[in-house]
């Protein structure tokens, strides 16, 4: 049986059911308001947040450091893990999106993403290559070689556009202007003008030391590129330095190409022309090449060694061959006796008198 206090109480109760469910609406209404403020902040501060910055490294970093940068930081701020910083997760993998791509890095360098979402929409020209000459002797064609390069260019400045650095940015200046053809109405007349356009980023000359690679059986006149590494512009794809090799005269002069063969001088006496001779020759490399003959050697005639020519190019297993061109070094004279000597010797006059039966006198 009920109390006749019950009404009253069951009053109360309700009341204090609806203060508690009204308490629970706030309560919700200033999360998910906080919430949204968050994520408003998030976006805000991913936007501004430099890619850098965004992945903690260094503007000279290299494709290692922002592979790992990116792994370590993505796994710190993953919304899991932190919720309440998911807009920097989102920072992170955007950063990376652009600076592990070497295209868009240079352009983010240049003018940020403003450029990159131009190339994307193909709105970006290229600029002007670079073309430089770096020496190379036969011996580094032969062997390949790691050479240096110098190239004067100019690189837009980030340090500029986010904070000037007193110390690192004290040779930089305005960027060159550009010009656009601007069309003007005069006495119902269209004339097109050529009109200047003031930089608004800041530009340094700097001189750039690149590793150029000479490949082994590479040619004369052979070019390396480095793609997007010629002068900077704000809103342009820098275009390429072009290294192109020139042989050098310095060096193992005697040897000399002719495609993927060599040829090599070889300078027998009379003697060693008549009964033989043996030599040791130091190829390009400091191998020793050795070459004997015990027959009658010719002035003028070709000895072919194969494989002891130049590599094949992107073939390195395989190689040109060696030709060695004979000259005989006869004497410029004899005396009286010696021409008696030689002339009674045997074998010349067996040799005489095989080469009179063979010829025969024309009338």
């Amino acid at each position: 049986m009920l109390s006749p206090a019950c009404p009253s109480r069951c009053v109360v109760q309700t009341q204090a059911l609806r203060l508690r469910r009204g308490k629970r609406r706030i309560g919700c209404s200033l999360i998910l308001r906080a919430v949204a403020f968050a994520s408003l902040a998030g976006l805000l501060h991913s936007s501004d947040l430099d890619h850098y910055e965004a992945l903690e490294i260094d503007d000279a970093a290299v494709e290692a450091d922002i592979k790992k940068a990116y792994r370590k930081l993505s796994i710190k701020y993953h919304p899991d893990k932190n919720p309440s910083e998911a807009w920097r997760f989102d920072a992170i993998r955007e950063a990376y999106e652009v600076l592990s791509d070497p295209k868009k890095r240079v352009l983010y360098d240049t003018g940020g993403m403003e450029t990159v979402k131009q190339a994307e929409q193909g709105k970006v020209q290229a600029g002007d290559n670079i073309q430089i000459e770096v020496p190379v002797t036969l011996a580094d064609l032969y062997r390949g070689a790691q050479r240096k390069a110098r190239a004067r260019r100019r690189i837009v400045c980030r340090r500029c556009r986010q904070r000037r650095d007193p110390e690192k940015c004290k040779g930089c200046g305005a960027c060159p202007s550009t010009f656009h053809m601007q069309n003007t109405l005069r006495n119902n007349m269209i004339y097109r003008n050529r009109v200047e356009v003031p930089s608004k980023e800041d530009c340094r000359m700097e001189t750039t030391e690149l590793d150029v690679a000479v490949e082994q059986g590479a040619n004369d006149k052979d070019r390396v590129f480095f793609k997007n590494q010629a002068s900077q512009m704000p809103g342009q794809i820098p275009g390429d330095i072009i290294v192109s090799l020139k042989r050098s005269d310095t060096g193992n002069a005697k040897f000399k190409r002719v495609g993927d063969d060599l040829r090599f001088p070889l300078e027998i006496s009379l003697r060693e022309a008549m009964l033989g001779f043996k030599r040791r020759i130091r190829h390009l490399d400091d191998h020793i090449v050795e070459v004997s003959s015990e027959s009658v050697t010719r002035h003028g005639q070709v000895i072919r060694i194969g494989g002891e020519g130049m590599p094949v190019k992107d073939t390195p297993s395989a190689f040109g061959d060696l030709d060695l061109v004979v000259s005989v070094n006869f004497p410029a004279q004899f005396t009286e006796n010696e021409r008696k000597e030689i002339a009674g010797l045997q074998a010349l006059s067996r040799f005489d008198e095989d080469q009179a039966r063979s010829r025969r006198d024309e009338l």
